[in-house]
C-alpha cells in the first residue's frame, strides 16, 4: 500500500467554480485558555451542519473535489469540505455522529507518531494530554466514508527543518497509514498550515495528489493543488460566523492580501524561537 506514486499536476485542470474548504480541530467541551479557539462546542457544530445542510450544502471529502476536478466529474450541487485536523478522539465521539446524521463526508488529516496517544505536540498550549484516535479507530471511521489524510508524523513546523528530515517527515506518515489501515492515502496538511519550497517538494516527492495550507481563502480552479486554502472555524463563531466565511469571495484583493500576510508571517517567525523552542515539540521521546 505505500508504493510511490508520481505527483500531481501543479494546479486544477478541470472543474466548477469557487468551493469552500473548511478546517475544524477539536469538537469538545472545555479546553486550556491558550488553546480554546480551537474547540468548537458539539452544540454549535450540529448548529453550523444544520445551517449547511438547510442551505442546501452537499459535504464531500477533498478527494472527491481532487478527482472531479482532474477529471470533470460532477459533485454535487453546492458541495463543501469538512476538514479536521489532529484526528483528536472527540471526533469519533462528537463530529461523526453529527456527520452520519446528515449524511456528510468529511476528511480527516492524522499525525501518526501520536496515533492512541496524546497530543504532546500541544505543550506549550497546555493541551498536551488531549486524546488522539486509535489505528482501530481510524478503520471504524473509514468504513463509515470519512477519508484519512496524513498530517506528517511528528506534527512539526516544517519550514523550520532539513529537508531530509521534512522528507522523512512526509514520506513516514503516509506509509504508517497505507500499511495500518490498508487504504490509498492521498492527502497531506501542512502541519500550522506552515510550508516552503522544501515542505512542498517532498510533498509532491512522496506522491500526494494534493496538500492543505490555511490562508483563508475558497478553493478556486486555478489553485495549486499542493497548496490548498482553508477557511478556519474557531470556537464561538456560531452560524453567523459560518454563514460570513462561506459568503467571503476570494476576489484578487484578498488573495494579495494572503499571500503578502504569509510571506511576512515567515519572516516574523525567523527572527522568533519556534513553538516550544524546537519544530518538533513534543514529538515522541520528549
Amino acid at each position: 500500500m505505500s508504493a510511490h506514486r508520481a505527483g500531481p499536476a501543479a494546479e486544477f485542470e478541470t472543474g466548477c467554480g469557487e468551493v469552500p474548504v473548511l478546517m475544524y480541530h477539536s469538537i469538545a467541551t472545555g479546553a486550556a485558555r491558550r488553546f480554546s479557539r480551537f474547540v468548537v462546542d458539539p452544540g454549535e457544530f450540529a448548529a453550523q451542519m444544520d445551517h449547511l445542510r438547510v442551505r442546501g450544502y452537499r459535504a464531500v471529502t477533498l478527494a472527491d473535489l481532487i478527482g472531479s476536478r482532474s477529471s470533470g466529474r460532477p459533485l454535487p450541487p453546492r458541495p463543501v469540505v469538512l476538514t479536521f485536523d489532529d484526528a483528536y478522539a472527540d471526533f469519533y465521539s462528537a463530529a461523526l455522529p453529527v456527520l452520519r446524521e446528515h449524511d456528510f463526508r468529511a476528511t480527516l488529516f492524522v499525525p501518526t507518531a501520536y496515533v492512541g496517544s496524546k497530543a504532546r505536540w500541544n505543550r506549550s498550549l497546555g493541551e498536551e494530554n488531549r486524546r488522539i484516535l486509535s489505528w482501530p479507530g481510524l478503520r471504524d471511521i473509514t468504513a463509515e466514508g470519512v477519508e484519512v489524510a496524513a498530517h506528517s508524523h511528528t506534527h512539526p513546523q516544517l519550514d523550520r527543518l532539513p529537508p531530509a528530515v521534512i522528507r522523512d517527515e512526509v514520506c513516514r506518515s503516509r506509509r504508517l497509514m497505507e500499511d495500518n489501515l490498508a487504504v490509498q492515502v492521498e492527502g497531506f496538511a501542512y502541519p500550522f498550515g506552515y510550508w516552503n519550497r522544501a515542505a512542498r517538494a517532498a510533498v509532491a516527492g512522496a506522491g500526494f495528489r494534493y496538500a492543505c495550507a490555511v490562508a483563508d481563502l475558497m478553493v478556486t480552479p486555478g489553485d495549486d493543488v499542493l497548496t490548498l486554502p482553508r477557511l478556519t472555524v474557531n470556537a464561538g463563531i456560531g452560524v453567523a460566523g459560518l454563514a460570513r466565511l462561506l459568503r467571503a469571495r476570494p476576489v484578487l484583493r484578498r488573495r494579495q492580501a494572503a499571500a503578502v500576510k504569509r510571506v511576512a508571517w515567515r519572516a516574523v517567525r525567523r527572527r522568533v524561537p519556534a513553538v516550544g523552542g524546537d519544530p518538533r515539540e513534543g514529538r515522541p521521546g520528549t
